[in-house]
């Protein structure tokens, strides 16, 4: 069996709180503050790596939750992790991992003034246990 991105992200190894994930769009996100956001597939974010946004888009947004989440670190000394995550030479990034079907709350979204004024736009989250 190959291991997946979604199995390391399900291999919980921390509980992390202030992790952060740096995206761009070519449209505005409507997320309003009180959103529920159920994750479809294993993410990537960070707990304070130097990132860079692959390809440039029209908007940015930068997603940061404020609890702590359960999440997978990826250890860059495993090989097989970053084989399957593609990670060669990705250690400045520090990534972590969060699995499908996590839930959030929007808790803020800044507005177009901010976006004018920061150049993106920030979403705060809260994670939600389940029950």
């Amino acid at each position: 069996m190959t291991l997946t991105k979604e199995d390391l992200a399900r291999s919980i190894n921390s509980n992390i709180h202030g992790l952060s994930r740096l995206i761009e769009t070519n449209y505005t996100l409507d997320y309003e503050e009180g959103d529920i956001i159920t994750i479809e597939n294993a993410e990537s974010w960070t707990d304070g790596g130097q990132f860079t946004v692959e390809s440039t888009q029209e908007y940015t947004y930068c997603f940061t939750i404020e609890n702590s989440v359960p999440c997978h670190v990826v250890d860059y000394t495993n090989e097989e992790e970053t084989d399957v995550l593609s990670a060669v030479d990705c250690e400045h990034e520090k990534e972590v991992l969060i699995a499908a079907g996590t839930k959030f709350k929007v808790a803020y979204v800044s507005n177009d003034d901010d976006f004018a004024e920061m150049g993106y736009y920030a979403i705060d989250l809260e994670y939600v246990e389940e029950d």
